[in-house]
């Protein structure tokens, strides 16, 4: 087996490369291929830093099958393996699978204290008989394309970059909650969105997205905030999705949302009549917004769409 090595939040276009090496690799020699990653990404283990992750596991799961991944094998990330030394690392993948070659980027590092770099992987990989890829880093316009960029593009709401890192939309899904039935009385039917811990959301305001609902892409007006102009002293943040021309209900459903633009930052209305006024001006832009995508993605939201209808009612009810 040949495997694309790496912790994979998300796979970004440069993550791209390393998958079409591996599949080229295993065409050559005859053999499958897949991807060894983490459960549990490594900075969350100690999580110094408030880290985030980009997707859930299920998340990325269902990026892997849009990329077509045969198979992605998953190492719980523990204390005990992030004290591993990088040869230590290398036994515990020769154990665990069976290697003929290995895929990483110029930037990997493994092992205890991130002391293992490519250089000190080759010299493993030689010791028992791999060959090893090292993919450059990939830049787009100039611009290296790294999980790092991502999580700072969705950070900054500017999520027609996120778009062109990644190669698809940024996608946040949660399970569809009982709210307040505000946005039915404003006239504008919501579905309410859990959140989720551990996983990164743009900053508050009003977004346009595409979500996946009864075998059509339809267009989402997504609004992620605390509804200040409602202060209930509720400070937590929730997503509120009114899909467009669409008046089913939809709670207790699993709601996949691909975020592509963002329409305007949160803001505090004198009162409702003056935000039923706004909101319709939002529906307006998120409409154009998602045809113009839905249009020039017409091949990417095909094979999303035949991911989800593969997996049949794990789309909406896993």
């Amino acid at each position: 087996m040949i495997y694309a090595l790496g912790a994979f939040d998300g796979f970004h276009l440069g993550h791209r490369r390393l998958l079409e090496m591996a599949k080229r690799e295993s065409a050559q020699r005859e053999t499958g291929w897949g991807v060894i990653t983490f459960e549990g990404h490594p900075r969350m283990l100690l999580n110094r830093d408030n880290f985030k992750l980009l997707f859930t596991p299920p998340e990325r799961d269902l990026i892997a099958r849009y990329l077509g991944i045969p198979r992605m094998e998953k190492i719980h990330f523990t204390h005990e393996f992030a004290a591993l030394e990088p040869r230590g690392f290398a036994d515990y993948i020769a154990e665990k699978y069976r290697v003929d070659g290995l895929v990483i980027g110029e930037n990997f590092r493994f092992g205890r204290g991130r002391s293992g770099n490519p250089a000190v992987l080759a010299e493993l990989a030689r010791e028992r008989g791999w060959s090893l890829d090292v993919i450059p880093s990939y830049k787009a316009e100039g611009r290296v394309v790294s999980s790092t960029a991502t999580r700072e593009a969705v950070l900054a709401g500017k999520m027609a970059l996120a778009c062109e890192l990644l190669g698809y939309p940024f996608i946040i899904s949660g399970r569809v909650v009982q709210g307040e039935a505000r946005g039915r009385l404003l006239g504008y039917r919501t579905a309410n969105i859990s959140v989720k811990e551990g996983k990164i959301y743009p900053p508050h305001g009003v977004y346009a997205a595409l979500s996946y609902i009864e075998g059509e892409w339809r267009g989402v007006a997504l609004n992620i905030g605390s509804n200040p102009t409602f202060d209930d002293g509720r400070r937590a943040p929730r997503c509120e999705a009114h899909v467009i021309d669409f008046d089913d209900g939809l709670y207790g459903s699993l709601m996949r949302l691909f975020i592509i633009g963002r329409i305007r930052g949160e803001r505090k209305f004198d009162g409702a009549e003056e935000l039923i006024g706004q909101i319709g001006a939002d529906v307006e832009a998120c409409t154009k917004l998602c045809a113009k995508y839905a249009a020039e993605k017409e091949a990417e939201l095909g094979n999303f769409a035949s991911v989800f209808d593969s997996i049949g009612a794990l789309a909406y009810h896993n």
